[in-house]
């Protein structure tokens, strides 16, 4: 089988935003969303734009998990602009609306929902695309995927194309030094799903193994670095450098069962991306082992970089499930849906949605092990109490 690896160029280090005097353009668009406005990012980027005089509008209506709706207005607003640079500045959710906004922008009749790993999309014509993360967890800097919400219903759908790939990621540890507690432990948990996910998809392969291995390793160490000092620039960046890795990885092998469930979690109980990630990783891990011998030494290879020294290839992925959770309670994330703030009515009322809507979710078909609507609702009825899978 003929594989590519896209990523995009990656400037990373302090000082790495200099790297956009080296932009060759004229109307620069950023893309935003008002909490990173408050910030004054985009003001930092306007300055140093502006200095090369070129135009810069800045555009900062993008939302959390966003709908197809928003995306098209932003569209809009950089065909009015005649913008020749995007540039996307903040989390996971900005970069998506960005990528998909560009999508239109390029050619306004292309329907989102229909966009393919293998379809043209022809773009570059108008503008070019960089990512600058504000948050150390999505990789969307550096992957070909964006995850986009429907109006109608809420369900999110993922999808991807080569195409997408930014042209440049700037990893600035500045721009994520004021990120509070929770999101960063959400979002240190959202890169470590990637990268976990990535190693055992059905189209894993040598180049994402290695980017995977790095992510694994750093999250580990700098994770609780970053929770425990929120001022630690090094930790900072190294879960930026970490975060980037893990969006290469997945964004080359797809992502698994996982990321059904959070997508799922999101639509229907609007959980945070990488809390309600983070909450599936671990029972995702003890799901795919049981009676399948490949992915339990996949996940004890991941564990044997922790010090997990089982044999047995499934007590060595159960023993890497729960270094998981070990390193979640040292970092103050909630170990159940019901611990996340949940409430039991909710989660009941839900759960039909939940099954339907994860069942829908293209990772599902990426997973070593297959799986149905019975089994992903006790995962849900598991997750909500914290409880280990054990069939």
């Amino acid at each position: 089988m003929v594989w590519w690896f896209a990523v995009p160029r990656v400037v990373f280090g302090e000082d790495a935003l200099s790297e956009l005097e080296q932009l060759a353009g004229t109307h620069a668009f950023i893309v935003t969303d008002k909490i990173v406005s408050k910030f004054g990012y985009p003001e930092k980027i306007d300055k140093i734009l502006s200095a090369r005089q070129w135009s810069v509008a800045v555009w900062d209506n993008a939302e959390p998990d966003p709908r197809v709706s928003t995306v098209k207005e932003a569209a809009e607003a950089m065909r009015r602009y005649n913008a020749d640079t995007i540039i996307a500045v903040g989390g996971g959710s900005v970069m998506d609306t960005a990528k998909a906004a560009w999508i239109l922008y390029e050619h306004p009749d292309v329907l989102l929902e229909a966009v393919t790993p293998l379809q043209p999309l022809d773009l570059r014509h108008k503008a070019k695309l960089v990512c600058i993360p504000t948050t150390a967890g999505t990789g969307s800097e550096a992957t070909k995927a964006i995850v986009i919400r429907e109006d109608e219903t809420g369900r999110k759908f993922a999808t991807n194309n080569p195409e997408m790939c930014p042209d440049l990621a700037i990893l600035e540890p500045a721009f994520v030094k004021g990120l509070p507690k929770d999101l960063t432990t959400y979002t240190g948990m959202d890169a470590l799903t990637h990268a976990v996910e990535a190693y055992v998809s059905v189209w894993k392969n040598d180049f994402s193994d290695a980017c995977t291995l790095q992510a694994v390793k750093m999250v580990f160490e700098w994770l609780p670095k970053s929770v425990q000092n929120l001022e630690d620039l090094q930790a900072r960046e190294k879960m930026l450098v970490a975060a980037d890795l893990a969006g290469m990885s997945f964004s080359n092998s797809q992502v698994a069962l996982g990321h059904s469930l959070g997508h799922s979690l999101g639509s229907v109980l609007r959980v945070q991306h990488g809390l309600a990630v983070g909450l599936s990783l671990p029972i995702t891990i003890e799901y795919n082992c049981r009676g399948n011998p490949t992915a339990a030494a996949q996940y004890a290879e991941l564990g044997s970089l922790l010090g997990v020294k089982r044999t047995d290839p499934e007590l060595a992925a159960r023993a890497f499930a729960k270094k998981i959770r070990q390193l979640q309670k040292a970092i103050g994330f909630p170990l159940s849906l019901k611990l996340a703030g949940v409430s039991k009515e909710s989660f009941d009322k839900g759960l039909d949605k939940l099954v339907e809507y994860a069942m829908m979710d293209s990772s599902i078909t990426m997973n070593p092990r297959d799986t149905d609507s019975d089994r992903i609702r006790k995962m849900y009825e598991y997750m909500y109490r914290g409880s280990p899978i054990d069939f």
